[in-house]
């Protein structure tokens, strides 16, 4: 964060197998700072998989780490786990946001929530989603889509296992997933999972393809900040973050 006025605070509640804090750090205007709390579950050490990132979609495990950060007073939280938030279907993560709200005193959003808020902020309908994720899990995020309105071109999961790789990959392997997933039907790509790390990609990679690519950190942040009441406006961190143009 820049010298600055301080603006807000965002709460960022997280699986404890989160390695990439920095990558939610690079979306932020100046004056903004990030507060983060870690939980952990039984199935912490667990391959990755639907009954895996399910145990941390345990809604008294997300209230109990909410009200960790009510004594800071953030503007807004975000659950910082795309999987755990789609794992359930459609729905699930308003229930997941109205406890993370009651145990803090915030609003509060989840990646998946702030995904489907982006693709309608941006007026998109059609979209094609890759995720880090075994398939069957990356499909689940393509059927919450669905059942959200919107029409998924394709789905691609590459199969990792764990965290631990996910935020090791380098941001070319996630920006050959856009490539690889990406349609010429398809208006946007979203790219899933908080432990991916787009943002050096994310403005060349949309110029190449030439549509929106929504990462989940980027569209994380991008929705914590408005409900913050924070224009999200950073240079070359895509099209979410892209300052709107002057008025005449």
């Amino acid at each position: 964060m820049t010298d600055s006025i301080l603006r807000a605070r965002l709460g960022v509640i997280s699986p404890d197998d989160g390695i990439n804090d920095d990558e939610f750090w690079a979306y932020l205007p100046a004056g903004v700072n990030l507060l983060f709390t870690r939980y952990r579950t039984q199935q912490r050490a667990d391959p990755i998989s639907s009954a895996m990132v399910d145990s941390y979609a345990d809604l008294d495990l997300l209230r109990s780490a909410a009200e960790t950060l009510r004594m800071t007073r953030p503007g807004a939280v975000v659950f910082g786990c795309n999987s755990c938030s789609f794992v359930r279907g459609v729905g699930y993560d308003l229930r997941l946001i109205e406890q993370i709200e009651a145990g803090v005193g915030a609003p509060a959003t989840t990646i998946t929530t702030a995904e489907v808020a982006a693709l309608h902020h941006l007026g998109v309908q059609r979209v094609a989603v890759g995720g880090p994720y075994p398939q069957e899990l990356t499909d689940r995020l393509g059927r919450f889509l669905a059942d959200s309105g919107f029409s998924v071109t394709s789905v691609l999961g590459l199969g990792l296992e764990s965290e631990w790789q996910i935020g090791n990959a380098r941001p070319e392997v996630w920006a050959d997933l856009a490539r690889r997933v990406n349609r010429s039907e398809a208006e946007a790509i979203i790219l899933a999972c908080s432990g991916i790390r787009t943002s050096p990609i994310l403005a060349d990679l949309e110029a190449e393809l030439g549509k929106p690519v929504i990462s989940a950190p980027a569209a994380a942040i991008w929705h914590a900040l408005r409900l913050a009441a924070i224009e999200p406006h950073v240079p070359n961190r895509g099209v979410l973050f892209a300052q709107p143009p002057a008025q005449p």
